[in-house]
């Protein structure tokens, strides 16, 4: 793509826009907002303006165009989430953007973000107006492993300003990257200084780069002390004269940039290739020849419990939410879509609520080749932070094209909690090396309280958005990976041993044991990486694994999660197997150590022959297993949706999952959740039905 560099001077912005050179695409022109002449810095929450006096010249450096602005707005819009406000320093960006990208034509931006939530939302809020994709190949990288990397890959930086405990003004500013690497290691094991300066610690010039054609030469600069504070004085430098010259011969080939070996999602696919086992690789069949004549009647029990209760903490679910009507067959998939917004609006309505006030989305579509058609009515409806998501293809009722269930959350908390309850989304956009950016209109995170509610996340390759090539196990590993990165995101030390509920969904039954397999490996990798907790006391929540038939982008794997950032030593847990003829019941119970949340899976196995009838004795069993775990958990703690997956080729398990549902609803009466029963290919083992619930207070 054809890429504009916003710049400010600095080592991040310079080493972004030689990540972006690495991965094929082509700088065409600079961009730079500056303050106004006669100041050196401004009190802005987005730019860095020291050094500013020296941008002109990264023109000549580079030989490109370079495109400035004098920052007017100010930093009025300073929530986590961004709305256009003309008054505000965002609206600089915009229209500097807006302009570079008539002259120039250009397709993507160069962002030096690396940990700044607040910078990243906005720049991709202006490149969203644009159409403009952003490319923020520096967003969550190990930061001393960055810091070496431009280092080592000729980036001649100086410190330009010093700002935190352990940085003096008289004794670091003007020093190198290099001269300063020991010193900032030793900081940041001291005093959690940030390396690469994304605290505001330091701030730095770049005055050579392999990608400039010439070299910036200060030649004379003067120290200004902005603040004398005893303990983390803040001083700069300002730039007096200062000139480019030629840099003679030199490599500047893409290897001496970047090293084709230095991009982290290929060394990291490396890693997990070379361990990967090999997995047959032959096509089953999407074809589900069962037919669906008994699917009314099973969704009409589905709707018998349309919605649950409200729970203390304010968490609720909807669900059976459709856009197919008898009276209008034939209706097109972006009709029914509409529909369905339509019908989910008025049962928020109902209920008090909005479309802001949904958390997390469960869509089953009837053909994945609808995805794209879906996505382009959904987006209408959610804007800023859109809810997390997981969608999958499912066999609906005959005309049926989609389906929605949805969990929502609205409590008046009291007022020294309610910062706390309040909804915060990580909806990255940009193209990176941490994981993929949206491939829909859905967060990739959303947060509540202590609860994470994590989006589906498949195989893809985060700095070009292609699925990853080698088959299910790599697939599955890259896929784990990246919930990794986004559980550590949303809220630093995060992790797989804080995962409450865990859906996997594959495609292929020859998967099964392989994501099995994986999960627990990574789950007692974990182990071994947190010396807090130990592997016998870590109580990590169910997996629950289905075949389906088809997956966003063709993937072969997807997982979800649900985490919550409690201590995983002191959950509580249980494990219930019961003998009934002619199968066996499972069931697994983990409870927050909080008591906030918990997790139920049931399931039923059967022989392979289908019954001819289900015996009302296995359907009772059931629902007093269910009740069992219910009594063994906090008497405050309710049950919101039950998910019922059921093999859709057996005939007996339409016939059980029909009575299961409509015993939960006589049997649980005011706590009943929501039922959502999901058909799929296939299940684990001689599964024919394997629910999961997931309980808050």
């Amino acid at each position: 793509m054809k890429v504009v560099a916003l710049i400010s001077g600095g080592k991040d912005s310079c080493y972004n826009m030689m990540q972006c050179v690495a991965a094929g695409h082509q700088i065409v022109a600079l961009a730079n907002l500056r303050p106004a002449t006669d100041k050196d810095e401004l009190d802005s929450y987005m730019y860095q303006t020291v050094g500013h006096q020296a941008i002109d010249l990264y023109a000549e450096a580079m030989d490109l165009p370079l495109y400035r602005r004098t920052i007017e707005g100010a930093s009025l819009e300073i929530g986590r989430a961004y709305c256009k406000n003309e008054g505000d320093e965002v609206e600089d960006l915009y229209h500097l953007l807006k302009l570079v990208k008539e002259k120039q034509a250009v397709e993507a931006v160069s962002v030096g973000a690396i940990l700044s939530d607040y910078q990243r939302v906005r720049v991709e809020n202006v490149c969203k107006r644009l159409s403009l994709q952003p490319l923020a190949y520096l967003w969550h990288r190990n930061q001393e492993v960055l810091l070496r990397e431009m280092i080592s890959s000729q980036i001649h930086a100086l410190i330009i300003k010093v700002a935190a405990f352990g940085l003096d003004p008289d004794k670091h500013l003007g020093k190198t990257l290099g001269e300063m690497e020991m010193y900032l290691t030793q900081l940041s094991k001291k005093y959690g200084v940030h390396v690469c300066g994304e605290g505001g610690e330091y701030e730095t010039f770049t005055l050579d780069c392999p990608l400039f054609k010439k070299k910036i030469v200060i030649d004379s600069m003067e120290a200004v002390v902005h603040s004398a504070d005893a303990f983390a004085p803040v001083g700069y430098l300002r730039f007096l004269n200062m000139h480019v010259e030629d840099k003679g011969e030199q490599n500047n080939s893409l290897d001496s940039i970047v090293p084709a070996d230095a991009c982290p999602c290929l060394n990291y696919i490396q890693s997990i290739t070379e361990n990967a086992e090999e997995v047959s690789t032959i096509e089953e069949s999407r074809e589900l020849t069962t037919s669906n004549a008994h699917f009314k009647d099973l969704w009409d029990c589905g709707r018998l419990c349309p919605c649950s209760g409200r729970t203390k903490l304010g968490y609720q679910w909807i669900c059976g939410i459709s856009g197919f009507s008898i009276h209008c067959e034939g209706a097109s998939v972006e009709d029914q879509t509409r529909k369905a917004f339509l019908l989910l609006q008025d049962k928020l309505e109902e209920q008090g609520l909005q479309l802001t006030n949904v958390v997390l989305v469960h869509l089953y579509v009837r053909s994945m080749a609808d995805f794209s058609a879906v996505n382009s009515v959904y987006q209408a409806y959610f804007n800023v932070n859109p809810p997390s998501r997981v969608c999958v293809e499912a066999p609906l009722s005959d005309g049926e094209l989609l389906q929605i269930d949805c969990l929502l959350h609205h409590w008046e908390a009291p007022e020294d909690n309610n910062a706390f309850y309040q909804k915060q989304a990580m909806h990255v956009q940009s193209l990176s090396h941490w994981a993929p950016a949206n491939i829909g209109p859905y967060s990739q995170s959303v947060k509540v309280g202590e609860t994470v509610f994590c989006a589906g996340q498949i195989g893809l390759v985060p700095c070009t958005m292609k699925l990853v090539e080698g088959g299910a196990q790599i697939e599955a590993s890259l896929s784990v990976g990246h919930v990794e990165k986004v559980l550590d995101a949303m809220s630093s030390g995060l992790t797989l041993s804080h995962v409450l509920l865990a859906h996997c969904y594959v495609t292929s039954k020859m998967a099964v044991s392989l994501v099995r397999k994986l999960w627990e490996s990574r789950l007692k990798d974990q182990c071994g990486e947190d010396e807090v907790y130990g592997e016998e006391d870590q109580k990590s929540g169910p997996l629950v694994v289905s075949v389906i038939p088809r997956l966003p982008r063709d993937a072969a794997v997807e997982f979800h999660v649900i985490a919550v950032t409690d201590d995983p030593r002191h959950r509580k847990s249980f494990y219930i197997t019961k003998d009934v003829a002619p199968g066996i019941i499972e069931c697994e119970v983990v409870e927050a150590s909080s008591s906030s949340s918990a997790t139920i899976s049931l399931s039923l196995s059967l022989p392979l022959s289908p019954c001819a009838t289900i015996q009302e004795e296995t359907v009772q069993s059931l629902v007093c297993t269910f009740q069992e775990s219910l009594e063994k958990l906090d008497s405050n703690t309710s049950p919101l949706c039950f998910r019922a997956f059921y093999k859709h080729s057996r005939s007996d398990a339409a016939q059980l999952v029909a009575a299961f549902g409509e015993a939960m609803k006589r049997h649980l009466d005011q706590r009943s959740p929501a039922l959502v029963l999901v058909p799929v290919k296939d299940l684990p083992d001689l599964k024919v039905l394997h629910v999961s619930c997931w309980l808050s207070q």
